[in-house]
């Protein structure tokens, strides 16, 4: 891990480290996290993480509508659409009418992709066993609520919500 940008490793001074420094490190960490997340998914299951969080979101509301789709996963319609063609082509998901809406496609995944979603969850708990190793139950819990607060602190636009900092609001 690289030293946050005032040249501190972190724990190392009892004076207060800038802002900047922690909200660096945070989203370098991420961005470390997500890169070992898709190596993993095209090692476990070879789909790009775009497509995999597309069958996730599909598995998670199955039948889901492509419209709905589109916008859960803050991509334009022409985007899911291109995906879906592509996971159709490799049997991964099934579209049909939706009975409500003619204009409406509903997809559902298929075994294939149902199995190698149940891989993926194996291997994604596992990375992150492997991640969390070397911090102990109390920094887990810790990071949690802390990341949990920052979480909330934020809209789903990711516009800052009003209130005081470490306020939970809804």
């Amino acid at each position: 891990m690289s030293a946050p940008a005032s040249g501190r490793q972190p724990g190392t001074e009892s004076d207060q480290i800038p802002a900047r420094d922690i909200v660096a490190i945070l989203f370098d960490t991420s961005r470390r996290l997500c890169l070992q997340s898709d190596r993993l998914l095209g090692a476990t299951i070879g789909l790009s993480e775009a497509r995999a969080r597309l069958l996730v979101t599909v598995s998670e509301m199955e039948p889901a509508r492509m419209g709905r789709l589109a916008s859960d996963l803050g991509v334009s319609p022409r985007s899911v659409t291109s995906m879906v063609d592509a996971l159709e082509r490799d049997g991964l998901i099934t579209r049909e009418p939706d009975p409500e809406d003619r204009r409406a496609t509903l997809l559902r995944l298929t075994a294939d992709s149902r199995a190698r979603m149940s891989r993926l969850f194996d291997a994604q708990h596992q990375l992150a066993e492997d991640l969390l190793a070397p911090l102990g139950e109390d920094d887990r819990a810790n990071l949690h609520r802390m990341l949990t607060v920052l979480w909330h602190s934020a809209g789903p636009d990711g516009a800052p919500r009003s209130g005081r900092p470490g306020e939970v609001t809804g």
